[in-house]
């Protein structure tokens, strides 16, 4: 055989081996998650106190499931499932992120249930003196509002819808200040960059302290909880998902009980408060 010959033959090897390893490649993105096999849970890194615990509660209770959950901004999970992230489960802090997966045809719509839900707050760092109500937000001396971006966050959204039922929302306009993740929203309350913000009453403050530290900020009031949808904590599979059967049972979980009583250790309120 040729020198040439020989060649050939070992750089059409070489191209069989690397298309092979690219399919293998491509086959385990489209199907396997952060770790193939693993029921692969993505979860808002706000609530990651009691849903650590609800985990660490649902492999006690089910330990052939390997149980991977992963945490991050919710608006980060969505665009990370958007650019061809594939987990099993999706956990939405409330309508507005599960409903733009499910509209571009990632959520198994079948599966989507609520778990939990969460009040509004007005809040204001220490730093803010006179503010007692909601109404309050109107005075001259409030100039900024930190709020999560209504267009892309639960929070944002119902807190919009609350300000709208009380008329508050256009004379609020010129002091608002939207941000696209609700961690940063409340990091402006947090810090005293703002003169008060609209959040999630124990979400992060209390679900996740190591995000956002209260201690800088006071309660001002809760919002009336008819001004505004009630908010929905809700999961869901993924139409994707190999992991139905597992899927289910986390879900089943969730809802059931134990799984109750373990997401109401750090302000989640239970699920019968909006039935």
């Amino acid at each position: 055989m040729s020198r040439g010959a020989q060649i050939l033959i070992v750089v059409l090897v070489l191209a069989v081996v690397t298309l092979g390893g690219l399919l293998l490649t491509r086959a385990g993105q489209s199907t396997g998650g952060p770790t193939s096999g693993n029921l692969v849970v993505y979860a808002p890194c706000g609530m990651n106190g009691p849903l650590q615990i609800a985990s660490q509660k649902f492999r006690e209770l089910n330990p052939d499931v390997p149980l991977q959950v992963v945490y991050d901004n919710a608006n980060v999970l969505v665009r990370n499932i958007r650019r061809g992230d594939r987990p099993d489960v999706f956990i939405s802090p409330g309508e507005i992120e599960m409903g733009l997966l499910a509209a571009e045809g990632f959520i198994d719509e079948g599966t989507v249930t609520d778990f939990g839900t969460l009040d509004l707050v007005v809040i204001a760092p220490d730093k803010t003196k006179g503010l007692n109500s909601i109404r309050g937000l109107t005075s001259p001396t409030i100039s900024t509002i930190s709020l999560a971006d209504p267009e892309h966050n639960s929070i944002g959204f119902y807190a919009k819808e609350a300000l709208e039922t009380l008329g508050l929302w256009d004379q609020l306009q010129t002091k608002l200040l939207l941000r696209e993740y609700p961690l940063e929203a409340v990091t402006l309350a947090t810090t005293g960059e703002v003169d008060a913000g609209i959040h999630y009453l124990t979400c992060p403050l209390e679900t996740n302290p190591e995000k956002a530290d209260a201690s800088g900020v006071r309660i001002v009031e809760k919002l009336p909880r008819d001004a505004y949808p009630p908010v929905r904590l809700q999961v869901a599979m993924l139409n994707e998902t190999r992991q139905t059967a597992y899927g289910q049972r986390y879900i089943d979980f969730l809802v059931s009980p134990e799984g109750q009583q373990a997401v109401a250790t750090s302000g989640i309120l239970p699920i019968e408060v909006i039935q």
